[in-house]
């Protein structure tokens, strides 16, 4: 992990993934927007049971499917862009506040969060695309799936907030 620390805590690497990031990301915004289901997915990622999994997938507009549909088509990468950016940003960030190897621990959960994204993603587009129908243990693992990856980027956010204070800090004494 050492050698993939060195060479992600480049700042044209953190730089270039922020940018790929949000773009990424302002694709997913702008399907979902338009097909007004932003908000709408956040409620099936954290659903546990199938009962109100499938409650809410009839409730739905034919366009609001198709927006949610759409969205794969841009969320299949997407994983991997913010956990290139979790991974070089936070590389840098150790970097920038002479944390030494051992701190390498924690660039894990990044690529750990990335794959509970794809799993939750693999679960969830059969049923969005009315391939296959949704059921409570599957319905269970993709909202833990989600849940996991959502606390784990807030973590991340917080821990480069808390880096790049700290660098600041440091910096100006």
């Amino acid at each position: 992990m050492n050698a993939v620390r060195r060479w992600l805590a480049h700042p044209v690497l953190v730089i270039a993934m922020a940018v790929i990031y949000l773009a990424s990301q302002s694709m997913i915004a702008y399907t979902l927007q338009q097909g007004g289901v932003g908000d709408l997915l956040f409620r099936f990622q954290f659903c546990y049971q199938a009962d109100a999994f499938n409650a809410l997938l009839n409730s739905i507009s034919p366009a609001q499917l198709n927006a949610l549909q759409q969205h794969f088509t841009y969320d299949h990468i997407h994983p991997l862009w913010y956990g290139l950016l979790a991974l070089s940003l936070s590389s840098w960030l150790f970097d920038l506040n002479r944390l030494s190897a051992r701190w390498n621990l924690l660039l894990w959960p990044a690529v750990l969060m990335s794959a509970l994204d794809v799993i939750e993603n693999s679960i969830h587009e059969p049923w969005f695309n009315l391939l296959s129908t949704p059921s409570d243990p599957w319905v269970m693992i993709a909202g833990v799936c989600a849940t996991l990856k959502w606390l784990l980027a807030a973590l991340y956010l917080c821990a480069a907030l808390i880096l790049g204070m700290r660098y600041a800090i440091v910096r100006n004494r």
